[in-house]
């Protein structure tokens, strides 16, 4: 589960759990290797596995794995949001300046650091080259303390273009590198069924796709024939997509207890 939050893995194990009347049991801990994530434990007794993993650009996964190990948010006294201007960026580096703007920010009682005195940038030089080389956007936040992390803002949507939400009505190829978690699945005794959970990143959902106000797809997902069931959840919908049976739906989330 490299990579994953935990607010992620626990909305996915509840998600599934909910709909398929199953109690999920985490499977791959103690250093287990090539293990799925989870066990789906029936009353019956039957079995079935389930993989969880991020939908992301393949140039940020290394930051973004950078990220997820502090929680998506640097140290910092006050509340700030921080969005790169690209996919991918040196993350200590951008760390180091984005963390000394926002002690001198607030030192000056700035909102944005073009706006500190020059003489004050021209003595940081990390500060200099951030502002310089635009690596991003850094904005006060409205409560909290620390810098919230954010991916790259997705591309926009062309007019007249057909936007796809991957791997809803694309394929395996284009979603992500899935290979290491499709393994995973394979090695799953016979007999039992097989599920794959995606949470798509903000920075590869097209515009169109902030909301949950569109059908859910006709297609099937290609390359995902092996499996039995597809589950796709994002931060910006109220329900959540699953592939199940050659038919995409839409779910609403389950009731809390």
């Amino acid at each position: 589960m490299t990579g994953m939050s935990t607010r992620a893995e626990g909305i996915a194990a509840h998600l599934v759990g909910s709909a398929t009347g199953a109690m999920i049991v985490p499977y791959d801990t103690d250093g287990r290797q090539s293990a799925v994530d989870f066990l789906l434990e029936w009353p019956d007794g039957r079995t079935e596995a389930l993989e969880i993993t991020r939908v992301t650009e393949p140039e940020s996964i290394v930051w973004q794995g950078m990220a997820m190990r502090e929680s998506w948010r640097w140290p910092a006294a006050t509340s700030w949001d921080f969005r790169p201007a690209e996919v991918s960026f040196p993350y200590k580096h951008t760390r180091r300046a984005v963390l000394k703007a926002v002690e001198l920010c607030d030192e000056w009682s700035v909102d944005d650091p073009a706006d500190l005195p020059s003489a004050v940038v021209q003595a940081e030089p990390d500060i200099a080259v951030y502002l310089a080389e635009g690596v991003g956007s850094l904005c006060r936040a409205a409560s909290g303390t620390g810098v919230n992390l954010y991916p790259k803002y997705p591309r926009r949507v062309r007019r007249g273009r057909t936007a796809r939400l991957l791997p809803v009505g694309g394929n395996r190829a284009q979603a992500a590198p899935l290979d290491a978690h499709f393994d995973k699945l394979i090695q799953v005794p016979p007999g039992r069924e097989k599920h794959l959970f995606l949470v798509p990143t903000d920075d590869v959902l097209p515009a169109r796709f902030f909301t949950d106000d569109f059908e859910a797809p006709v297609t099937s997902p290609q390359g995902f024939e092996a499996l039995d069931g597809l589950w796709v959840w994002s931060n910006f919908w109220h329900r959540y997509l699953v592939f199940r049976d050659q038919t995409w739906s839409w779910v609403t989330f389950p009731a809390r207890q």
